[in-house]
C-alpha cells in the first residue's frame, strides 16, 4: 500500500511538471508535496488558537469571495443517493404529434413564404437586369449606327442621300401594290438605281447581278406570282424534299440558261467587233455565225492555232459542237452532229451518246451507256494519242466522268466556263436516288467548291467585290452572297436591297422569328448541304435605323418586307408577320415619333401612316390595329417609363381607362420613389415631379373635353387622379421644406383629417375603405410626412402656446384616424407616429 502511495505521489509530482507553461501561469505553484502540505496545515493549526470571533472573521472572509459557507460546511445528506426513483408516465403522444405537425406546418408555411419572397425578388431583379441589358445594347447599337453612317458617307459624298431615297421610293411603291394585291418588278426598280462604285467594270458587274436576278425569277419555270413565288418550295420545305429538290433543279437550269445566253451574246459582240474582218453579211442563224467565230478564234492565215482540233469539210467539229452546248443549243448540237454522222465517223458511237444524252430525262444516260462513255473518256485522256480537248470535255459532259477534276484548262478559261461546267456536271436528287457515292455531285458540293476560293481568288485586288458576290448569286448561295457584300461597309445600300429582291421573291431562308434576338447576320443550319439562313430582320432594322434617322414614312417601309414570309405566301406560320408588327411597334418606340407613325386625336381621328397600311401587317380591321400594334407599343412605352407616350397611344385607341391607369401609375411612381431613384430605375419615368403634374394637369384638361372620355372615365376615378396631383404636389413642396404650401395641397384632397373633430375623423375612416388603391398605398408614407411637418412646426412655435396647442391637436386627430384604420396603416409607422404625439404632449 505504502509502495503504491508513493508511486501515485511520484506521478502527481511528473505530471505537476509536464504541465504547459500557459496552463502553470494561471495557478500559482505551491511547490509542496501532499506531506509537506500536511505537516504545515497540522502545524498551523497547532499554532493559531480557535475562538468565535476568528470564526467569524473566517466565514465573512469566504462569504465575501462568494462561498456559501453554510452549504460547504452542512453534511451530505447520501440516504436517498441510490433509492429508485418512479417517474410518472404521462406522456400524451397524440397531443405530442399534433403540436409536432403544428410546428411543421408552421416551418412549411415560413419556407414557402420565404421562397415565394426570394423568387420574386429573383424574378424582379432579372426582369430590371434584362430590360437594363436591352435599353444598354440599343444604346451601343446607336452608336455604331452613327459610326457606320460616317462610314458610308465617307465613300458617297455627292449623291448619297439621293440614292437613299431612290431606293426608298422603289420600296415604297412596292408596299403600295402589295396593299392592292399587285405584283411589282422590283428588280427592275431597283435596278435602275446606279450603285455606288465610280468604276465601269463595278457598275458593269452590279448590273450584270441585278439581270441574273431577273433571269432566275422569270425563267425558272415556277409557277405563282411574283411575291413569294419560291417562299414555300425553296425557303420552307425540308432541303431533301421532292419539291425543294424540283426547285433547285429549276434554279438550276435558269442559272445555266443565263450563262449560256451570256455565251451567245459573247459570240455575237465578238463578231460585230470584227464584222469588217469577217464580212459574214446578214444571215442571222446562229450556226452559219458560230462557223465564223470558229473561222475567227482558230484559224490564221498560217492555218488552225491549234494541231489538236480534228478538222472535218475545214470546220473544227468538237469545238463547234461545243459551242453550240456551251450557247445552249442543246437541239442543234443534236441535229447537227445528227446529220453530219460522217464527220464523226471516227467515233460513231458519239451520235448515239450525244442522241440519248439530249433526250434523257435531266440529262442523266442509263448506267451502260455512261459506262461505255468513261472507257472511251478513259482512252482519250490517257491513251497515247494526241485527243482534240474539246472531245474530251465533250464526253466528259456527257458522262460526268472524272468529277474529281472541276476543270479543263484548255477550255475552260474564264470564270463564267468554269461555274457553267460545274452547273452542267451536277445533278441534284434525292440523296435516296443516289446508288453510287462515287457519282454524287450536287448543288452543295458546287456550292462547297466555289466558296473554298473565296473572294482572294477572283478579286486579287479586292476592288470588285461584285465578281465574286456575282458567282455565289449564280450557285445560288444566296444568302452567302448578302452576308458577303454586308461586310463591306461602302455598300449596306446595295446589300439591303438585293436582299429585299430576294425575300420578295421568296429565295432568302431568314433565321426563324423565334431566334430574333441574335445579332449574326449569317448561320449556317446544315453544314452537309449548305442550309444557311440570313438575319434578314436585323439587317433591315439595322439599315433604317443608320440610313432613316429622321424620315419615319421611308423607314417603316423596310419593316413591312418581313410579312412577305406569311402563311399564305407558303411560309410554315405567321411567326415573321408577328416578328413584322413587333420590329414596327419597337420602332414607333426607338423614333420617338408616335403621333406621325400612330396617329393623333383631335377633334377627329387622323389614322397615321401605319394604321393607313395595316395590310402590309395582315390586319383588316380598327379593332386588330388596336390589339396587335397600339396596346403592345403602349406596354412597351410604360416598361421604359414613357408614360406621356402610352397616354397618347391610348388615347388613339380609345381605351381612355388605360390611359388613365398610365397617368394613375405614373403619379404612384413618382410618390413612392425619388427622383433621384427613378433615374436609375430605367423602368420608370425620369421626368421631375414638376413635369409629371404639368402633363397630368394637361392631359386631363385635353380629354376632359370629349365626350367619349367622360362617359368612358368614371367621376371617381377622374377624382383619383385629382387626388394624387395633389398628393405628389404636397410631396414636392414638403421635399422643399415649404410646409404652409404642402399643407394646403394635403387640404385638398380630404382624405386626412387636419383638424380634431371626431365626426370629421369617422367619415374620413369611412371614406379611406371606398378610396383607390392607388391612394390608400401612398397614405401611410403621406402620414408620417404630415407628421414631421406638425412636430417641426410645434417646435418653432413652443413660444406660442395657443398655436402650438392646435398643432398638437390636429396630431392627435391623425393618430386617433391611423388607430381606427386598423390594418391599413403598418404597425411600425403606428409607433413611429405614436412617438411624435407623445412627445408633442408632454412638451406641451
Amino acid at each position: 500500500m505504502n509502495t503504491l502511495s508513493e508511486r501515485l505521489r511520484q506521478i502527481r509530482v511528473k505530471s505537476d511538471l509536464m504541465l504547459a507553461s500557459s496552463e502553470r501561469n494561471q495557478v500559482p505553484i505551491i511547490n509542496r508535496t501532499w506531506d509537506q502540505l500536511e505537516r504545515e496545515m497540522k502545524s498551523m493549526d497547532e499554532r493559531i488558537p480557535h475562538s468565535q470571533e476568528l470564526h467569524a472573521k473566517a466565514h465573512y472572509f469566504l462569504a465575501s469571495n462568494g462561498i456559501d459557507t453554510e452549504y460547504v460546511t452542512a453534511p451530505i445528506d447520501t440516504s436517498n443517493t441510490f433509492t429508485r426513483i418512479e417517474v410518472e408516465d404521462d406522456t400524451n403522444i397524440e397531443e405530442f404529434l399534433n403540436e409536432e405537425h403544428e410546428k411543421t406546418l408552421i416551418r412549411i408555411i415560413e419556407a414557402n413564404r420565404q421562397e415565394t419572397t426570394n423568387d420574386f425578388q429573383s424574378s424582379y431583379n432579372q426582369q430590371f437586369e434584362d430590360i437594363f441589358r436591352s435599353i444598354e445594347a440599343e444604346r451601343k447599337e446607336e452608336a455604331e449606327n452613327v459610326v457606320d453612317f460616317q462610314e458610308f458617307a465617307k465613300y458617297d459624298s455627292t449623291s448619297g442621300i439621293n440614292r437613299i431615297n431612290e431606293y426608298a421610293g422603289v420600296i415604297t411603291n412596292l408596299n403600295t401594290n402589295r396593299s392592292q394585291d399587285l405584283d411589282y418588278d422590283l428588280i427592275k426598280g431597283l435596278s435602275n438605281i446606279r450603285n455606288m462604285s465610280e468604276l465601269k467594270k463595278a457598275q458593269d458587274c452590279t448590273l450584270e447581278t441585278w439581270h441574273i436576278m431577273q433571269h432566275l425569277v422569270d425563267q425558272s419555270d415556277v409557277p405563282g406570282r411574283k411575291e413569294g413565288r419560291f417562299i414555300k418550295t425553296y425557303a420552307s420545305e425540308p432541303y431533301q424534299s421532292f419539291a425543294a429538290v424540283k426547285t433547285r433543279r429549276a434554279l438550276i437550269s435558269a442559272s445555266t440558261s443565263w450563262l449560256e445566253q451570256q455565251s451567245h451574246q459573247f459570240i455575237n459582240e465578238t463578231l460585230n467587233r470584227h464584222a469588217q474582218i469577217i464580212k459574214i453579211g446578214g444571215n442571222p442563224l446562229f450556226n452559219y455565225r458560230l462557223r465564223a467565230f470558229m473561222d475567227l478564234t482558230f484559224k490564221t492565215s498560217s492555218g488552225w492555232s491549234d494541231d489538236r482540233l480534228e478538222i472535218v469539210d475545214n470546220l473544227p467539229i468538237w469545238a463547234y459542237v461545243y459551242y453550240l452546248i456551251r450557247c445552249g443549243h442543246l437541239d442543234m448540237a443534236a441535229d447537227f452532229v445528227d446529220t453530219h454522222r460522217e464527220m464523226f465517223a471516227t467515233e460513231r458511237k458519239f451520235v448515239s451518246y450525244l442522241e440519248q444524252y439530249v433526250n434523257a430525262e435531266y440529262h442523266t444516260v442509263s448506267p451502260s451507256t455512261q459506262k461505255a462513255i468513261l472507257a472511251d473518256y478513259n482512252k482519250f485522256e490517257y491513251g497515247e494519242h494526241v485527243v482534240d480537248p474539246y472531245k474530251l470535255i465533250l464526253y466528259k459532259i456527257m458522262g460526268r466522268c472524272e468529277l474529281h477534276k472541276k476543270s479543263q484548262p484548255d477550255i475552260i478559261r474564264t470564270v463564267e466556263d468554269f461555274i457553267w461546267l460545274q452547273l452542267t456536271m451536277l445533278r441534284e436528287v434525292v440523296v435516296d436516288e443516289e446508288t453510287n457515292a462515287l457519282e454524287r455531285y450536287r448543288l452543295a458540293d458546287v456550292q462547297k467548291h466555289v466558296a473554298s476560293y473565296g473572294n482572294s481568288y477572283f478579286d486579287p485586288d479586292n476592288t470588285n467585290p461584285w465578281i465574286y458576290f456575282r458567282i455565289l448569286i449564280l450557285t445560288l448561295q444566296f444568302e452567302k452572297a448578302i452576308g458577303f457584300l454586308h461586310k463591306d461597309k461602302k455598300y449596306r445600300l446595295e446589300t439591303v436591297h438585293f436582299a429585299a429582291a430576294l425575300a420578295y421573291h421568296g429565295l432568302l431562308r431568314i433565321l426563324p422569328a423565334s431566334r430574333k434576338d441574335t445579332k449574326i447576320m449569317l448561320i449556317t443550319e446544315d453544314e452537309e448541304n449548305q442550309v444557311l439562313y440570313l438575319n434578314f430582320q436585323h439587317l433591315l432594322y439595322h439599315y433604317i435605323q443608320v440610313f432613316f434617322p429622321d424620315s419615319r414614312q421611308n423607314a417603316v417601309q423596310y419593316l413591312y418586307l418581313l410579312s412577305i414570309y406569311s402563311s399564305e405566301n407558303g411560309y410554315p406560320d405567321q411567326s415573321m408577320v408577328h416578328l413584322a408588327r413587333s420590329y414596327v411597334c419597337k420602332y414607333v418606340i426607338d423614333s420617338n415619333d408616335a403621333k406621325a407613325l400612330l396617329g393623333t386625336l383631335n377633334d377627329e381621328q387622323h389614322p397615321g401612316l401605319i394604321e393607313r397600311q395595316k395590310s402590309l401587317l395582315y390586319i383588316r380591321s380598327r379593332e386588330h390595329f388596336i390589339e396587335a400594334i397600339l396596346y403592345p407599343t403602349a406596354e412597351q412605352c410604360i416598361q421604359r417609363g414613357r408614360c406621356s407616350d402610352a397616354v397618347h397611344i391610348y388615347s388613339v385607341a380609345h381605351d381612355y381607362n388605360k390611359m388613365v391607369d398610365v397617368l394613375v401609375k405614373e403619379l404612384t411612381d413618382a410618390l413612392q420613389q425619388s427622383h433621384a431613384d427613378r433615374i436609375v430605375d430605367l423602368t420608370l419615368s425620369d421626368e421631375p415631379n414638376t413635369a409629371i403634374i404639368q402633363f397630368t394637369k394637361e392631359a386631363m384638361d385635353y380629354y376632359t373635353k370629349f365626350e367619349p372620355f367622360t362617359k368612358a372615365v368614371t367621376a371617381e376615378r377622374q377624382n383619383t387622379i385629382r387626388i394624387l396631383i395633389h398628393l405628389l404636389q404636397f410631396r414636392t413642396f414638403y421635399d422643399q421644406k415649404e410646409f404652409n404650401v404642402a399643407m394646403q395641397h394635403l387640404e385638398s384632397t380630404d382624405i386626412i383629417p387636419l383638424r380634431y373633430d371626431h365626426q370629421y375623423i369617422l367619415r374620413l375612416v369611412e371614406r379611406f375603405n371606398s378610396l383607390d388603391d392607388s391612394i390608400k398605398k401612398n397614405v401611410p408614407e403621406v402620414l408620417l410626412n404630415t407628421m414631421d411637418i406638425l412636430y417641426k412646426t410645434w417646435v418653432s412655435l413652443l413660444n406660442r402656446p395657443t398655436e402650438s396647442s392646435n398643432h398638437v391637436k390636429t396630431a392627435q386627430a391623425i393618430l386617433m384616424f391611423t388607430g381606427l384604420l386598423q390594418y391599413s396603416i403598418p404597425t411600425d409607422i403606428i409607433i413611429r407616429l405614436n412617438k411624435a404625439v407623445v412627445a408633442m404632449t408632454k412638451g406641451r
